[in-house]
């Protein structure tokens, strides 16, 4: 039985990848946001010349919302004049944020020109255009200016009120950020709204229930609050003290009242405390020398990821999570998986990590610098500093993916893999059965200890047959098993093969489908076993199997 062409799909996603979120500052990613595609409410971030130039308000993050009350009201009135992620994309046209790079705002301008309550808003907190005050007056309600310029969402400024925030709505809640003005002025303490790569962590987090979570490096605080829906409590930090003011706002704004927001340097604000989840997104990018807080970290190459790695089954209760988005490097020589399993020596961890990407130094050099510098004028001395740090240190290839560690007792197992589809839909469901079923794999390692299961397609599997024209009719040409949800994996099948996993249905032991499907092959039935039980085992390691 010839299992050769098995396909499990090496990964690199349409020019895009995940990217910093917190640690170290506000750091949702967005030096590469305009490379994702996948959520409609992203866009490149750059120079917006109309907008007014950063207040000092702005810049000491003076957001005050104490009011319970007032927090409902305004998150009531933002939702029911429809300033939702849905209504916006779909209704009013903001598919992107506003960026000189896309050049857009006219177009954005445009789209919201009809005088009423919805474009006010959009004009404010999305495009971020000052309006004239008594214009604005008619659209809004009385009470909303007032409780704006308290609160710190609008300031005066003779004749207008100008946005002094991004107002972000995400499915479940509504986030006050920075404007997408401040990258281009290269202010390093910047606090980012929520984009694809947040949303990607977010997709991948186990919801399972939690009395204490930690969000590392909070930023806007999107991972905080999302895990309050499922968590006892949750611990927000980040360097970033304009990082902790935001995230504080943004709960009391969704009126969550479960996190508790703390300004300091990786684990030392939580030293002593123990966690059933740890999530973070940190400043990972590799380069030469730290520019940002939201996407870079003095440290050498991936060694800030690493300190994490090695630092964080300490403040994980047993059977608690860390999951984390990270870089690394990879080095002439040496295999990716072999650098990354260092990392996990001794942590007393099971660690699952996802490769997503891979990219050239020289391209990954030039992508970051464009996205973070504002003019070309030093373009050629700063792609040159890029690559002596990279040549000197022998990087071959830059890449990126998720780190999920689960604190168990006893041996533990690291699994590495490379993913070619970043799924929409939620997979911290995924992430468990995931774990449970290499934990199950590795209790029944013998082949005596498999017979007796029952093994069943999930409904997740789809077999999918391919006929190619031939003189005497239709030819088969393959099979795909296929897995329509999750990680969308597939596996090329021989008919053999697919006439043995018709049986599997759960009616039936294992033992029983090899001895009748032996019956029907010309080889001995020890090498029909092995290869029987081989494939079994794949199928259920892959998630297409169930038992």
């Amino acid at each position: 039985m010839d299992t050769k062409r098995d396909q499990l799909p090496q990964v690199r996603p349409t020019r895009g990848r995940p990217t910093a979120s917190g640690y170290e500052g506000a750091c949702h990613d967005v030096v590469f946001l305009h490379r994702f595609r996948e959520s409609p409410l992203s866009g490149n971030t750059s120079r917006f010349g109309i907008i007014a130039s950063i207040s000092p308000q702005q810049r000491g993050c003076l957001l005050n919302l104490t009011s319970p009350g007032d927090a409902e009201r305004l998150r009531n009135f933002l939702a029911k004049a429809g300033y939702t992620e849905a209504n916006l994309r779909m209704n009013v046209g903001m598919l992107d944020l506003p960026s000189s790079r896309l050049r857009n705002f006219a177009r954005l301008q445009d789209l919201t020109s009809e005088p009423n309550c919805i474009n006010t808003l959009v004009r404010w907190f999305w495009i971020g255009m000052p309006q004239d005050t008594r214009l604005a007056e008619k659209y809004v309600p009385a009470w909303f200016i007032p409780l704006a310029l308290d609160c710190g969402l609008l300031r005066q400024q003779e004749d207008d009120l100008c946005p002094e925030v991004m107002l972000f709505p995400t499915d479940q809640f509504i986030f006050a950020a920075d404007h997408t003005r401040k990258i281009d002025l290269e202010d390093p303490d910047l606090v980012l709204w929520p984009n694809p790569t947040s949303r990607l962590l977010a997709r991948f987090t186990v919801r399972r229930p939690s009395c204490l979570t930690l969000d590392l490096g909070t930023g806007t605080g999107i991972q905080a609050l999302t895990a309050a829906v499922h968590s006892d409590k949750v611990v927000a930090t980040d360097l970033n003290p304009r990082a902790v003011a935001f995230a504080t706002f943004n709960t009391r704004l969704n009126g969550i009242e479960n996190v508790e927001c703390v300004v300091g340097n990786g684990f030392e604000p939580v030293a002593g405390r123990k966690f059933d989840l740890i999530v973070s997104n940190p400043p990972f990018f590799i380069a030469p020398a730290p520019q940002y807080l939201f996407c870079n970290n003095p440290l050498d190459l991936d060694q800030l990821c690493r300190q994490l790695v090695r630092a964080a089954p300490s403040y994980l209760n047993e059977d608690g999570y860390f999951q984390m988005l990270c870089e690394w490097a990879q080095v002439q020589g040496q295999a990716w998986q072999e650098r990354l399993a260092e990392w996990f020596e001794g942590t007393g961890c099971d660690a699952w990590v996802m490769k997503g990407y891979s990219e050239d130094p020289g391209e990954y050099a030039q992508e970051h610098i464009r996205s973070t510098t504002s003019s070309p004028a030093r373009d050629g001395a700063l792609y040159d500093s890029y690559m002596t740090y990279y040549r000197h240190r022998n990087v071959e290839a830059i890449n990126g993916g998720l780190v999920i560690m689960r604190r168990r007792a006893g041996s533990n197992w690291t699994f590495f893999e490379e993913v070619e589809h970043s799924p929409k839909e939620p997979l911290g469901e995924l992430v468990l059965k995931t774990f449970a079923t290499r934990d199950f794999l590795l209790s029944h390692s013998s082949t005596e200890q498999l017979l007796d299961l029952k093994p069943r397609f999930s409904e997740n599997v789809r077999l999918e047959q391919v006929f190619q024209q031939s003189p005497n009719g239709w030819k088969q040409e393959s099979l795909t098993l296929r897995l329509v949800k999750g990680f969308h994996l597939f596996l090329g099948l021989q008919p053999v093969v697919a006439e043995f996993l018709s049986g599997c249905n759960g009616t039936q032991t294992l033992g029983e489908l090899i001895g009748a499907f032996a019956t029907k092959v010309d080889a001995p039935f020890e090498q029909v076993q092995k290869e029987c039980v081989d494939t079994i085992r794949k199928l259920i390691e892959r998630g297409f199997l169930l038992y």
